[in-house]
């Protein structure tokens, strides 16, 4: 007697765990696949958005770019001395530099600024000559006179050609032997070693490549250079530990009160381009820049002086600055007794312009959560073009926009027809985020 259902149960039962698997398999299949398209959609979304954020960005940079070349192509006059001031429209916030959106997408926008270089000291042009004005900015940040003479020398010794040091009365008539002494002195091991065995610091002598080269020279900490207590000090520090010995510390009673305007305590950064030709736009420079310069010229209050001359360049204003009341000429400088007898103090340690070449731009596109950051520094000039049949293309464009006419009138020289005055923008550097 057989029993058939009995028989076929078994096989029954491993189809059914066989289907089980299968669907289990083809599920862990499904959702594989949904989350690989999902990651990969967020991706793709996410690179879509970066895109378009560089892109905002680069618009920034070139919206820059066309302001600078517009201002110095309508500058550009022989009635009018030709100067730069805040109230350009290359730093006007207000003129269509400040989230401005593109397309239909409310979320997606750039904001960019200019900042003129010849507004800060040119690093490269510090020499003996301007160590006054050297140790006048290091004192405002906090060292004592002793140590910000110190640090003042080692960043003239740090990029002129010689090896002698700048500073007075210095342990040894060569650099690097005569702050590695200063150095065993601070740590307390003078006495110990003997000079055979001192081994000199190293100084380059060559040009800053950067502002930043300065946390490579002796005795610019991170407090000093980026300001005391300020997060890029902070971590700084925690890696590398604070000054070795009892040398060049910020002294909280000797730093002086920064003016309500300012974000954050500043530092030689802020201080500091390695651009430019070695003259301070006294119309763009900021509130610390001239007051360091006021005080290194003997000025007993620095800030007095240096909100003076903000308050004139900008005709009491602070929004909707124009160039009314700019520094047009060197002569508009010295009309005021005040900010002349300054200029004239401080003309030795660095001296004074009206005129910029030189200029930072920033720029941030935005898309969402999602940022691109560009910078660059531009040179800005006007060149002489001589004017032969390669222009033909251009006077057909000029007969074809009669309403730009009188801007290329304005760029020809009188003097000679055959010449093109044109302004050129040039980028010199160029930071990556």
């Amino acid at each position: 007697m057989t029993f058939p259902a009995l028989r076929r149960t078994p096989r029954r039962a491993v189809v059914l765990i066989l289907v089980l698997w299968i669907v289990i398999v083809l599920t862990i299949m499904a959702y594989s696949l949904l989350f690989e398209t999902t990651t990969e959609a967020t991706v793709t979304g996410t690179r879509k958005r970066q895109l378009q954020a560089e892109m905002l960005a680069r618009a920034g940079v070139a919206k820059a770019i066309v302001d600078l070349r517009n201002d110095i192509m309508f500058s550009t006059s022989d009635d009018v001395p030709r100067f730069d001031a805040e109230g350009d429209v290359w730093a006007r916030p207000e003129e269509g530099k400040d989230e401005v959106v593109l397309g239909n997408n409310d979320n997606a926008f750039f904001s960019v600024r200019v900042y003129d270089e010849e507004g800060l000291f040119n690093l490269n042009r510090m020499t003996a000559s301007n160590m006054l004005l050297l140790q006048t900015i290091i004192e405002r940040i906090g060292y004592d006179e002793e140590d910000a003479e110190i640090v003042a020398a080692a960043i003239v010794d740090w990029r002129d050609s010689d090896t002698t040091p700048a500073l007075a009365n210095a342990p040894h008539n060569d650099e690097g032997m005569a702050y590695a002494m200063i150095r065993l002195e601070d740590l307390g091991q003078r006495a110990r070693v003997r000079e055979e065995e001192i081994q000199p610091l190293v100084f380059r002598n060559e040009n800053y490549l950067s502002v930043d080269e300065l946390l490579e020279v002796y005795g610019v900490t991170p407090d000093l250079y980026f300001g005391p207590g300020t997060p890029e000090a902070e971590w700084y520090n925690a890696r590398l530990g604070g000054p070795e010995g009892e040398r060049f510390h910020i002294d909280d009673r000797a730093r002086r009160r920064r003016p309500a305007d300012e974000e954050r305590p500043l530092g030689l950064r802020d201080y500091f381009t390695i651009h430019g030709r070695g003259r301070l736009n006294i119309n763009t420079a900021p509130h610390h820049v001239l007051s360091a310069l006021a005080e290194a010229g003997g000025d007993t209050n620095g800030d007095a002086t240096a909100d003076r001359v903000i308050r004139l360049r900008r005709g009491g204003r602070r929004d909707n600055i124009d160039n009314s009341n700019a520094f047009q000429e060197q002569q508009d400088i010295m009309a005021d007794d005040e900010v002349g007898s300054m200029v004239a103090a401080a003309s030795n340690l660095y001296p004074v312009d009206v005129r910029s070449s030189i200029f930072r731009i920033i720029s941030e596109g935005r898309v969402g959560e999602v940022v691109s950051v560009k910078e660059v520094v531009v040179a800005r000039s006007l060149e002489v073009l001589i004017r032969d049949e390669t222009f033909e293309a251009v006077d057909r464009a000029r007969q074809r926009r009669d309403n730009q006419s009188g801007r290329w009138e304005r760029r020809q020289n009188r003097d000679d027809p055959s010449q093109v005055i044109y302004p050129y923008v040039r980028i010199i550097q160029a930071f990556h985020n």
